[in-house]
């Protein structure tokens, strides 16, 4: 009795019959445009932080009302920054999305933590 473990049979790439198109080319236009638009903006010069930064000091990260303050300042100008690769957001979701990433304690603690390092 032969006991060799024999290989895995080969059976060759799988392909969908009539399937010539890559995938980004199939669909819709639109894809490939936002696509082309996302790729555009990575591009760019990542800013070095955010701006305001320099206004504060490391003192008022411990009053709670001012580390609130910095906080949704520092999503509001996350969500500026965003909007070239996103597009423009009307003022009522962008004050919705300002409540909602500001109010996340995962983002709130990633802000926190990144003030504390910077206003160091």
């Amino acid at each position: 009795m032969d006991n060799e473990i024999k290989p895995p049979g080969s059976f060759g790439p799988f392909i969908v019959p009539g399937d010539d198109k890559p995938a980004e080319l199939k669909g819709d236009t639109s894809f490939a445009e936002a696509k082309n638009k996302l790729e555009a903006s990575l591009g760019e010069t990542p800013q070095a932080g955010f701006s305001f930064v320099s206004q504060h000091t490391k003192a008022e990260l411990q009053d709670p009302k001012k580390l609130d303050q910095m906080v949704r300042a520092s999503v509001s100008e996350l969500i500026d920054s965003s909007q070239k690769s996103t597009g423009p957001l009307a003022n009522s979701q962008k004050a919705s999305l300002l409540e909602f990433l500001s109010g996340d304690p995962t983002i709130r603690r990633e802000i926190e933590t990144y003030l504390r390092k910077v206003l160091a």
